[in-house]
């Protein structure tokens, strides 16, 4: 059997960042309680780790008194940062840069009078935080049939994607978008180049796979999608946190098994998970 690790795998710029900067709060605030508005990245193994080094995963400002807040990389709404000032908290902003650009793309266009429409998942915390930059008026969809459904209540559309959308969703939600009356459709490409280049090769590896195993949070809106995209190339594909969530059953009789991570998985995860399905097979096992 043939194991191979996706080109693009492990942390993203965003979440290596994100971590760093939660770190460095850490190192500077000691004696200081420091907190961190929501899971700094959606991956349950670092934030446990990050939690043994003093930040404290809080899920709203009620109950502390003091200390430093950090925003996590998926980011916040301008109401949730004038909060933590007014209440006298210091904020720590981890917020991916690539989610910073969504955010003001959407503040330009709530401000000149479009209607902003942003693909993605209104639960997800990115999400929340554009939704709050458009002046808490937009309208989310998650697919064309949210285009369909939803009432887009101007004729001037601002389009933009959750970073972590797949291409072929948002390229679906444009052309529906452009099947409407509309007098005017500004269309922004506001999916990172990390979400690009790791669904690319995931689903390469999927095509030359006879197994995919996706490791990444539960959580995690990427992690999520590479699923959905391999799983719809390779029919075994199995979504884990862990290497305790493998198998023995999933690998009897494949050639060839692909492994792919989310942007929030480190490496050791990846690594374990090579591992421990190394041990469930054949010692003559070729590794690549």
């Amino acid at each position: 059997m043939k194991i191979e690790i996706a080109e693009c795998s492990g942390f993203c710029f965003g979440v290596k960042r994100a971590i760093g900067i939660a770190k460095q709060a850490l190192g500077k605030n000691r004696g200081k309680p420091v907190y961190s508005l929501g899971h700094i990245i959606h991956n349950s193994q670092v934030v446990e780790e990050l939690s043994k080094e003093g930040l404290k995963s809080i899920d709203s400002l009620d109950g502390i008194k003091e200390g430093v807040v950090v925003i996590t990389s998926h980011g916040a709404s301008p109401e949730i940062f004038s909060e933590i000032k007014a209440r006298g908290f210091e904020v720590v902003d981890a917020t991916c840069p690539y989610v910073m650009s969504a955010q003001k793309i959407c503040a330009s266009l709530s401000g000149e009078g479009y209607t902003v429409v942003i693909l993605g998942d209104s639960q997800h915390p990115e999400v929340k935080s554009l939704f709050g930059f458009a002046e808490n008026k937009a309208v989310v969809v998650k697919d064309t049939e949210g285009v369909k459904k939803e009432n887009i209540p101007s004729k001037i559309i601002g389009l933009i994607s959750q970073t972590t959308q797949s291409t072929e969703n948002y390229s679906k939600v444009i052309r529906e978008v452009l099947k409407r009356d509309f007098s005017e459709v500004r269309i922004f490409n506001t999916i990172c180049n990390d979400t690009k280049k790791r669904q690319g090769s995931a689903a390469k590896l999927a095509r030359e796979s006879d197994v995919m195993i996706i490791a990444g949070g539960r959580m995690s809106a990427n992690t999520k999608r590479l699923f959905e995209i391999c799983s719809g190339i390779c029919k075994d594909t199995y979504h884990i946190e862990t290497a305790r969530e493998l198998k023995p059953g999933w690998f009897e009789g494949k050639g060839q098994v692909g492994i792919a991570s989310g942007a929030s998985t480190p490496d050791w995860i990846i690594e374990d998970v090579k591992s421990v399905i190394l041990s469930m097979v054949e010692t003559n096992t070729t590794v690549s």
